[in-house]
Parts: C-alpha cells; sequence; structure tokens
C-alpha cells in the first residue's frame, strides 16, 4: 500500500516511490559515518581521499583575546571591511565599508584587486590609532603553508586576474597597503569561513569560562557546505568535506543527473554538497517533478518555468516546507509565480517530494557530522559542541532539528545528547577577527 500524504490522504505510488528514493534507510547512513570516518583517515595520512583533511594553522582562543581587528571578506564581485572589537567573548561590529569590483577586474591584474581592497580597509581605519591585526577572508582555493600565508591556486566564481595564481594573498594584501602608507595594519591570517564558526563560538565559550573545552568542530551549511575539526594531534584542519563522494552510495536519479550535467563543480567533485547544501536541494526537487511529469498523470506543467533549470530554488522549497495551511495556499503562490496551476493533489506531492529532498539533506548533514564526532571520540563518551552557521541551517523550516533527529537515529539518544549544536549566525567576519588575534599574538 502506498504511503499517506500529510492530508492522509494515499500517496500516488510513482511519488512514494520517489521519496522512497530520496530517503536512505538508517543502515546505508550509518555506512555513510564509517566512510566519512575512513575518508578521513585516509586524508590526515596523505593518501587518496575525496576529504582533504587540509592543515589550518590556526589555535583555538584562550577567551581573553581583546581589543580591534580589521576583517576583509571577500569571495567574489563584492567584498567587506569590518572593525571587529574584541572582548570578553563577545566580538562586536564597530565599522564597516564595503567594496565592489567592476567586471573588468575579474581579468586585470592582482595589484588592482587588491588596491580596490586596501581603498576599502583605508577607510574603515580613519580614526584608529595603533596597531591592528587583519584577518583576511579569502573564498577562493588556496593552499595555506602558514596561517598569514595562503599561495592562491586556481581561481572560480569566473575570475582569470592575472598575477594571483601561485602567490601569496596575504603579502598581496600587505603591499596593497604599504602603498596607502597603511603600514600599522598587519595581515595576521587568512581565515576559512568554516574555522571562523568553530574559533567564534570557542571565544564565546572560552571567554566566559577560560578552561572550558573549546568548539571541536565547525560546519557551514548555506549555498554550499563545509566543515572543519579540531583533531587530536593533527590540529584544526580543514575537511573541504562538500566533496566527499561516499553519498554516491546513497544518491538518487535525479542527483546523478545533476551531477552529470553540471559543469561546475564538475562532474564527481562535491557530491556531498551537491545533495545537501541548499545551492542544489531545489534543482532536486524541480527535477523529480519534471520525471514525475512524464511518468504520471501529476505535474503535467510544459511550457512552465519548471522546465527551466534552477528555477525551482531553495528559498521556494523553503516556503513549501513552512506551508502549513489546509489547501497548501502558500505552496500554489510559489507555484504560479512559476507558471503553474496546480491541483491540491499535485501541491501535496510537491511537499512530500520537498521533505523527502530537505529531510535526506538534514540527515547526511547528521552522518557526516557523527563521522567527524566518532574520528575525535568513537563511544561519544565526552560532550562536544559543534559550531554550526547558514541560511539552510538557520533559516529552513525545522532543519536543524531534523539534523538533531539524524543525529538520535544514527548514534540513539544518549550518545547524540552529548552533541550539542550552537548556531552561530554571521560568524565569518567576527570568528576572522579571533583567528586574527590568535595569531597576532603568537606573532608578536
Amino acid at each position: 500500500m502506498a504511503p499517506r500524504d500529510d492530508l492522509g490522504r494515499q500517496s500516488h505510488p510513482a511519488v512514494a516511490a520517489a521519496v522512497a528514493a530520496l530517503t536512505p534507510s538508517t543502515e546505508a547512513l550509518r555506512d555513510l559515518v564509517r566512510a566519512f570516518r575512513s575518508a578521513m583517515a585516509a586524508g590526515l595520512a596523505g593518501r587518496p581521499s575525496s576529504l582533504k583533511m587540509l592543515p589550518t594553522f590556526v589555535e583555538q582562543p584562550r577567551g581573553d583575546e581583546s581589543g580591534r581587528v580589521i576583517v576583509v571578506d571577500w569571495g567574489g564581485t563584492n567584498g567587506r571591511v569590518s572593525v571587529i572589537e574584541l572582548g570578553g567573548g563577545d566580538a562586536r561590529m564597530v565599522a564597516e565599508d564595503d567594496f565592489a569590483f567592476r567586471e573588468s577586474d575579474r581579468t586585470g591584474s592582482a595589484e588592482r584587486v587588491f588596491d580596490v581592497i586596501a581603498g576599502a580597509v583605508e577607510r574603515v581605519v580613519r580614526g584608529e590609532s595603533g596597531p591592528l591585526p587583519l584577518g583576511l577572508v579569502y573564498s577562493f582555493p588556496a593552499r595555506l603553508e602558514r596561517v598569514d600565508r595562503a599561495l592562491a591556486l586556481s581561481l572560480t566564481k569566473g575570475w582569470r586576474t592575472v598575477g594571483l595564481e601561485g602567490h601569496d594573498v596575504a603579502e598581496l594584501l600587505r603591499v596593497a597597503l604599504g602603498r596607502r602608507g597603511l603600514g600599522r595594519v598587519t595581515v595576521a591570517a587568512v581565515a576559512n569561513d568554516t574555522v571562523a564558526a568553530l574559533i567564534l563560538q570557542s571565544y564565546r565559550i572560552r571567554g566566559h569560562a577560560a578552561v572550558a573545552t573549546p568548539a571541536e568542530v565547525g560546519l557551514i551549511l548555506g549555498t554550499g557546505t563545509n566543515q572543519a575539526a579540531d583533531l587530536p594531534g593533527a590540529g584544526i584542519r580543514n575537511h573541504e568535506s562538500g566533496n566527499f563522494d561516499g553519498v554516491e552510495a546513497v544518491a538518487a536519479p535525479w542527483d546523478r543527473a545533476l551531477d552529470r550535467e553540471l559543469a561546475d563543480p564538475a562532474p564527481g567533485a562535491q557530491r556531498f554538497e551537491k545533495m545537501a547544501a541548499g545551492g542544489y536541494l531545489g534543482e532536486i526537487l524541480r527535477r523529480a517533478i519534471v520525471d514525475l511529469g512524464r511518468s504520471t498523470p501529476l505535474f503535467r506543467w510544459a511550457g512552465s518555468a519548471t522546465d527551466t533549470p534552477w528555477s525551482l530554488d531553495t528559498v521556494r522549497l523553503s516556503g513549501v516546507a513552512a506551508d502549513e495551511s489546509e489547501d497548501r495556499s502558500g505552496t500554489d503562490e510559489i507555484l504560479r509565480a512559476l507558471g503553474v496551476i496546480s491541483t491540491l493533489e499535485e501541491r501535496l506531492a510537491v511537499r512530500e517530494l520537498a521533505r523527502a529532498v530537505g529531510g535526506r539533506a538534514a540527515r547526511l548533514v547528521a552522518a557526516a557530522l557523527l563521522g567527524t564526532l566518532t574520528f575525535i571520540d568513537p563511544e561519544l563518551d565526552s560532550e562536544h559542541t559543534v559550531a554550526v552557521d547558514g541560511g539552510v541551517y538557520g533559516g529552513y523550516p525545522g532543519f536543524a532539528e531534523r539534523v538533531r533527529d539524524g543525529l538520535r537515529e544514527l548514534a540513539r539518544a544518549q550518545r547524540a545528547g552529548r552533541v550539542h549544536l550552537a548556531y552561530v549566525k554571521d560568524s565569518t567576519s567576527a570568528g576572522a577577527a579571533v583567528i586574527a588575534a590568535v595569531a597576532a599574538r603568537r606573532q608578536a
């Protein structure tokens, strides 16, 4: 017998089958936990692995870091410079300035790019006295050699800047700051947003109790996803966990088609991210709907925007998940914006599929987290704090609780109860400021 939808009606068999394809078994997810742990071990040992386990050269804060820090957050056409004041476990933004690049800058010189950034730094430090450490959040591929040295790798997002690849981005910024006479601003650290979340939560914890156990795992779950963790004997490592390929074992046909047809990230790359992160969830739902429209009486929506790839984004998916009206009027409004006139049966089916896509993402996140946590503490005998940031975790209805449910499903309630998920909203700049302050203290 086909399962029933959330109004108690029997689901169409094809919809039920699609939901089943998007619902991995508990045992399959436990296999994924084990595969994640194995990939971590291989990455740390330098063996082939889809988890890179990159060293970050970042140390945990003591909690007494204080003073003002400059943070540059750049990873695309727009960026931001902030002045962050640290003290007592609190990180407060006191000034900021946005900067933007012209289209021509994407293929121009690195000198021009860093001059734009240095100009924004100059604007925010007016009136600031004394030496100022700076943390650079560089959201393009890079190889860190020290906390304050990162060599730019192949650029992404359409950038082809001349003189950037292979060069130290921190040094390029130092030189640009020097051209403006900003010698008192010292580039102390190049930071990763996932590590920043971890470090900010540790700073908050230790700012109130210096001997407290810091956060051990950082998780970003927004358009993309990544993990970082403080591993015994290995320090704080950046997993680049969006690239974990063990999810192939639980992939649905729409996941495989998306991976095969997408050019960036390339086929085979970022497999975990393509099944769990916000940049892809709406597209997975859209593909399932289009596929079912070819084989069932439902979703005969030819000519609507649902035929267009990426038209059904995760914001709309979130809206469907939040719709509790009896006739699913919220879902109807979302579909009408896409040129679709739907029946109640179709709206209920869309909700079932949306819940399956979102629920699977949360369970995959729980499995990957459990892989890291049991690598640190195989029996979860101790308390552990995970710092989480990102729009999907913080904004998708019920997502945080579904991750907790996934941990309870996979680790059982008592052990899962020792895992504390702390939402650290908008953590990147504040966390990068703490990283820079810790690095500056070591460099002094």
